[in-house]
């Protein structure tokens, strides 16, 4: 008997299952990385919070309004220092200016005024014009003053005693030394305080230049913080770091010394506790070694922010009460669409910078923050090692259902856990690893050792009858009829033997193989010359096999499929056909039906013996099974699902989802255009869609109305043909004809040129232009004039063909049709943050119409 070598057991499987889980884990995967990142919100979440925890900070917000009342962004500083004086009046308890004054604002009259000034100083007038000259120098003195903004706003700054001040850091290691020292203003910010325990080893993150603010300004101020904001590998904001290393100086954050501020305490006051934690008085904040905060986040209160939030022009105006900010930390900072920045946090996936500090604020003063004790990184591990042995050692040994049953139970346990750690300690522990190598583990181990007996089981049973009997008919219900006929051939002849051969020849009927149903036939009517109905049939297929062969010859002048030759529905490959669904620009459509499974699917043919020349014939089914083969392994909710690909006669044909609903010319109406929320979330989920597919190094090449699907019953969109225009790229661009619909083309895919995803979001652009506006941005009673508009015209404004378009959707439509593709948004993931910043604005202005 042979003995199985041990890399075939399952231990050794299931070891090097979670061996190579384990190196991914380590090395950061995406994949990993984002589902750890999902179960963290999901718990910041489900963790409860008090409302009142938020009411010791108050935020002045230069939101749209603003904007619209003062004029565009940036202000002159003169604006900032007038809502500076009449804050002083409400005495907040501290104030945190949440914008960069790096750079001085210097108005462009000054110089000349300055210039007038020292002319009249150095002039020297007669005796009867001396008082002239002094009056014209006194009001010389007087617009000097006005326009130097810079220093109106510096004037303001001592009077308010607790203007904290922002500046930046740029992360890195340092290669030397610094050019210059830091000045006083920003070195008397350092913390002086820290302790080092090297059983625990930790350090803040290490800066290599700092921009901070200029000296009239920060000279002035109560404190300068520095404003980094921390994007983890999934793209999210998550920490604060509450303390950064300048060449081995260590600097708060803003939010850490405004915190320390509202309880009376300074920089000096603040304690680094390195690989634990930082103290401000008797507050202690539980850190990374790296000294980051895994900020506790409040949730909005009816869809407004937990923070009590007010327009900047309305305090400057004198609408509101001062009192309201009173002992308060007001935060001043930039909230309108398109000038601030916005990030993704587990509570919202676009904050506003205003409002991430604020709640950096509130996890500080209320002590409502998550942590990674030492001992969670020991407690994962525990758990890798524990789910690994299960795999190596109790899986092999229980049946399939008991480990199912084992493996959900664990699954559940290892979930519960980790939330109600975050729920109840405010604990994080990535759970989500060990629940991953779990259900791959349990899958991969389950099929092969169904593999493994189905393997034994024929082995074991290859010479009987009734072995040749199961084999020929699994091959015929996987469409291998060749193969089932040699099995039924060996079978000893009896009524039972005849019925499966004539179900065979039926199956060749419908696959229009005529010369081999009436071989089956024939064999039939060897054993029983009356057999059923064979006779008839044998003449049938005989007089069908002399006037249609699937291919070229059984199709119509048009390309369509005759589909009533024979009294069985006809079919291709696995698929039974239906009826035709439609005509396209490069074969018919057919709705089909895969029998083994009852799937109803739509089948795309294309006849490639006539498109193409037989040398091309070869190289061109090689591309389209090639691209059929990257089309079917897109797998996302808005792209179509590709299922098969194959041949029959060189009538090539893909199936695929079959969908429901219309495509989106159906909602391109100018008369009667659709909602403007409907249409911008349309866009983001092509947007979507596309930043999916163009990460899989496809480019669709197509994208316009009539490739993107829309259900209303379930508000389903998905983008259809993706691959499709490339498959006949090798042969039709040598004749000069266009691939795509010219309307939608970008200005390098009507020049030939290499076209990237970049050339999709131009397309998508036009699309999306013209399902909001009912218009086509380009236009031409020509082709050559269409071309000539694409890559030379400017698109029309679209706010003068809808007038309730948001102003941020200029801006979106001037990158997405930019005629330069590295001027235009990189990503479908740009876009897609784009649409859903007017998403907002869009909605406000739907619900005020109605």
């Amino acid at each position: 008997m042979n003995r199985v070598g041990f890399y075939r057991r399952n231990w050794f499987f299931a070891l090097v299952i979670a061996g190579l889980f384990f190196v991914a884990v380590r090395s950061g995967a995406p994949l990993v990385e984002e589902l750890e990142s999902l179960a963290y919100d999901a718990g910041v979440k489900m963790t409860f919070r008090n409302p009142a925890a938020t009411d010791r900070v108050a935020i002045i917000a230069i939101d749209d309004p603003s904007l619209d009342a003062i004029g565009r962004w940036p202000w002159p500083r003169n604006v900032l220092a007038k809502l500076l004086e009449r804050l002083d009046k409400a005495r907040p308890k501290a104030v945190g200016l949440l914008i960069f004054l790096t750079e001085t604002q210097t108005d462009p009259g000054l110089k000349y005024i300055r210039e007038l000034k020292a002319y009249v100083d150095a002039k020297k007038f007669p005796r009867d014009a001396r008082r002239e000259a002094a009056e014209i120098r006194k009001r010389l003195i007087r617009a000097e003053r006005n326009l130097d903004a810079d220093s109106q706003f510096a004037r303001v700054i001592p009077r308010l005693r607790n203007l904290y001040m922002p500046m930046f850091f740029q992360l890195g290691e340092p290669q030397g030394k610094p050019d210059k020292a830091l000045p006083n203003y920003v070195r008397r910010n350092r913390i002086t305080t820290a302790i080092t325990r090297p059983e625990v080893p930790g350090a803040p993150l290490a800066t290599a230049t700092v921009r901070y603010p200029l000296k009239q300004f920060g000279a002035r101020a109560a404190g300068v913080g520095h404003l980094n904001r921390l994007t983890d590998r999934a793209g999210g904001v998550r920490t604060e770091a509450l303390v950064l290393d300048h060449h081995g100086d260590y600097y708060p954050s803003l939010a850490l010394l405004l915190a320390a501020r509202s309880i009376n305490l300074g920089p000096r006051d603040i304690e680094v506790d390195l690989g634990e934690g930082v103290r401000v008085g008797k507050l202690f904040i539980k850190t990374s070694p790296s000294t980051q905060m895994y900020t506790g986040f409040y949730p909005t209160q009816d869809g407004a922010s937990p923070f009590a939030t007010y327009s900047f022009h309305d305090v400057l105006a004198g609408r509101l009460p001062l009192s309201v900010f009173k002992n308060k930390i007001v935060l001043i900072g930039v909230t309108a669409v398109g000038v601030g920045d916005t990030h993704v946090t587990p509570v919202d996936s676009a904050m506003s910078g205003p409002q991430l500090t604020a709640n950096v604020i509130a996890s500080i003063l209320n002590q409502d923050f998550y942590s990674r004790p030492n001992w969670t990184i020991w407690a994962e591990l525990g758990i890798f090692v524990l789910v690994t042995l299960y795999l190596m050692t109790l899986l092999p040994r229980m049946n399939a259902g008991l480990a199912a049953t084992v493996s959900f139970f664990l699954l559940l346990l290892l979930l519960g856990a980790g939330h109600y750690l975050m729920v109840s300690d405010k604990i994080w522990l990535r759970s989500v690893s060990p629940v991953l190598l779990l259900i791959i583990g349990h899958v991969l181990l389950t099929t092969k050792r169904f593999l493994t007996t189905e393997r034994l089981k024929l082995e074991a049973e290859s010479d009987s009858v009734h072995n040749n009997r199961m084999l020929g008919l699994a091959f015929q219900g996987q469409g291998q009829l060749d193969m089932a006929m040699d099995k039924f051939r060996k079978l000893p002849v009896d009524e039972s033997v005849l019925e499966l051969i004539y179900n065979v020849a039926l199956d060749f009927e419908r696959k229009r193989l005529f010369s081999k149903a009436g071989a089956a036939y024939d064999h039939i009517l060897r054993h029983h010359s009356s057999f059923r109905d064979v006779v008839e049939r044998k003449k049938r297929v005989q007089q069908a096999d002399q006037t249609m062969i699937l291919g070229t010859r059984n199709m119509t002048p048009n390309n369509t499929l005759i589909l009533d030759a024979v009294d069985q529905k006809p079919t291709l490959g696995r698929y039974e056909i239906e009826r035709e669904l439609g005509k396209g620009a490069m074969g018919t459509v057919y709705l089909g039906r895969d029998p083994k499974i009852n799937r109803v699917v739509a089948i795309k043919t294309m006849a490639l013996s006539e498109e193409f020349e037989a040398n091309e014939l070869k190289q061109v089914k090689e591309r389209f099974f090639r691209e059929a083969e990257t089309a079917g392994r897109l797998n996302h909710p808005a792209i179509v699902t590709i299922y098969d690909a194959g041949e029959e006669h060189d009538l090539a044909y893909i199936a695929m989802e079959f969908l429901q609903g219309k495509d989106l010319t159906h909602c391109v109406n100018a008369n009667k255009l659709p909602a403007l929320g409907w249409a911008l979330n349309v866009g983001c989920k092509v947007a979507e869609a596309l930043d999916y597919a163009h990460k899989q190094n496809v480019v669709h090449r197509d994208i316009k109305p009539a490739n993107i699907m829309y259900n209303e019953e379930d508000g389903g969109i998905k983008v259809t043909d993706f691959g499709i225009a490339r498959i006949t790229a090798s042969s039709r661009t040598k004749t000069g004809v266009i691939l795509g619909t010219p309307s939608y083309m970008s200005p390098e895919q009507l020049a030939g040129q290499h076209v990237d995803g970049r050339s999709d979001l131009f397309s998508l652009g036009v699309t999306l232009f013209e399902l909001v506006t009912g218009k086509q941005p380009f236009t031409g009673d020509s082709m050559a004039a269409l071309m000539y508009q694409i890559a030379n015209a400017k698109h029309p404004d679209a706010a003068h063909l809808r007038s309730d378009l948001p102003g941020c959707m200029r801006m979106v439509f001037d990158r997405l049709l930019h005629k330069n593709p590295d001027k235009r948004f990189q990503t479908g993931e740009e876009v897609q943050q784009a649409l859903i910043k007017c998403l907002g604005p869009a909605a406000e202005k739907e619900r005020k119409a109605r």
